[in-house]
């Protein structure tokens, strides 16, 4: 049975040790944590004031308003909730892909970056989703705090393999339709997908407030084509098959790549949704690390 320690070593829990993710937007939660919620309640922060109307709880009343205006406000606050994290990890088939040099594939990469935030999210009381996709939504854990729930996140990351076709947008859009709160979408993917696809599912996210990171995460040799002899490539996913000189067509593919590539930075950059590309090349504590150190600086 699949544990922490099997997606996790102690040098990268002990770089995860001072770490802590948040929303860049205020979280919706029923549980006291460390992240401001629109939810209005009791709090030790004042929000905002509204009229009274009949059935409010008068220990809320505002009495200075009252003594200046003789009129009934209720004092609103903000309330300290839990944030709920959703990691949305695509296993088709084309994540299976390693160039080799004891390299991980692409989805065993992810699992481990996929660990590494569960474990922050739970160490830190807050609750954590966890949905493996392809063409349809192939395994699911709700959103839920707690030791016990770490174990059955990295249990099913174990648990599954990379198969099957993408189809980002069929299984992304009913997931968007079962979140009743907002909260944070850690989507993991090569996005090799059509864009329309995943930026449909994601506006879907959007729509419904929550905060959207995109992760796209890619082999080095799918970014340098850094191959030297002619080679035959195979679609992991329809195994169609193309045989390539690389020095002939390594020019090109990257051009193409790198369109694609500032294709789907610029839709991100339009949706406010935050992108980073991640090669498999970088130790994943070190992106981790990185990553949230900048995210809490973009938030100060």
């Amino acid at each position: 049975m699949a544990s922490i320690s099997d997606f996790l070593t102690p040098e990268a829990l002990r770089k995860l040790e001072s770490l802590a993710i948040r929303s860049r937007y205020v979280a919706e939660g029923a549980q006291s944590g460390g992240h401001k919620s629109k939810l209005k309640g009791q709090s030790v922060e004042f929000a905002d004031r509204r009229e009274y109307v009949k059935g409010d709880n008068l220990r809320h009343l505002d009495w200075k308003v009252f003594g200046r205006t003789e009129k009934y406000f209720i004092r609103q606050f903000e309330e300290e909730t839990s944030l709920r994290v959703h990691i949305l990890l695509d296993a088709s088939a084309s994540m299976g892909f390693s160039g080799g040099h004891g390299r991980p594939t692409k989805y065993e990469y992810c699992g481990r970056l996929a660990a590494a935030l569960a474990y922050l999210v739970t160490r830190q009381q807050d609750s954590v989703s966890l949905t493996l996709y392809d063409s349809e939504i192939r395994d699911r854990l709700p959103c839920r705090g707690g030791a016990r729930h770490l174990r059955l996140v990295v249990e099913r990351l174990a648990a599954n393999s990379p198969r099957n076709v993408t189809d980002t947008g069929h299984a992304l859009h009913a997931l968007a339709g079962q979140l009743s709160r907002r909260g944070l979408i850690v989507l993991m993917s090569d996005c090799f997908d059509s864009p329309e696809a995943i930026f449909s599912a994601i506006a879907h996210f959007r729509k419904r407030m929550n905060d959207v990171v995109l992760l796209q995460v890619l082999d080095p040799v799918e970014l340098e084509l850094s191959l030297e002899t002619v080679s035959e490539f195979v679609d992991m996913e329809t195994g169609e098959r193309v045989e390539v000189d690389p020095a002939h067509a390594r020019k090109a593919y990257k051009e193409e790549l790198q369109r694609f590539i500032d294709g789907i930075k610029e839709r991100c950059g339009v949706m406010n949704v935050d992108y980073r590309l991640v090669s498999t090349a970088e130790g994943f504590d070190d992106f981790i690390q990185q990553y949230l150190q900048d995210r809490r600086r973009m938030a100060l």
